[in-house]
């Protein structure tokens, strides 16, 4: 399902960045609401993922993640967003994973209107930074 207005190349470029690599450090465990955990913070975003939405299928594992962003983001003139929830696939058998699906939201925490998103399903497979957001994620939703 795609929606206009698409992101901006440059800001989808960031988000799958984010999704992937953006943080260094551990992961972490704060829970929002019932189901959102942290896994960390920058000056600029937070990162969440989604411990309801973790479905294995052999060695393969899908999650939901969410880049809430501390100001708001704007893909045009007219369309602002405030976060970006992800639906990512990393492999438990090597070090890898890539972003499926892309949905932008006009406010915080996944809230407000729907203003972008993309399907990707037959997304590349990124390589992961050792020791790196993408890696801390993968050894935690690949670990059952």
């Amino acid at each position: 399902m795609n929606r206009s207005p698409h992101l901006r190349p440059a800001l989808r470029a960031a988000l799958l960045l984010f999704s992937l690599h953006a943080f260094c450090g551990e992961v972490f465990a704060a829970g929002i609401g019932s189901e959102w955990i942290s896994l960390g913070r920058t000056e600029n975003f937070r990162a969440y993922l989604d411990q309801s939405s973790v479905r294995r299928d052999g060695i393969l594992v899908r999650v939901y993640q969410l880049t809430d962003f501390a100001t708001a983001q704007w893909a045009d003139e007219r369309t602002v967003v405030g976060s970006i929830r992800s639906l990512v696939e990393y492999d438990c058998s090597q070090p890898q994973a890539r972003t499926l699906a892309l949905e932008a939201f006009s406010e915080q925490m996944g809230e407000g209107r729907l203003v972008a998103s993309e399907q990707k399903p037959d997304a590349p497979w990124e390589g992961m930074v050792p020791g790196g957001i993408g890696e801390n994620i993968r050894k935690l939703v690949c670990q059952n």
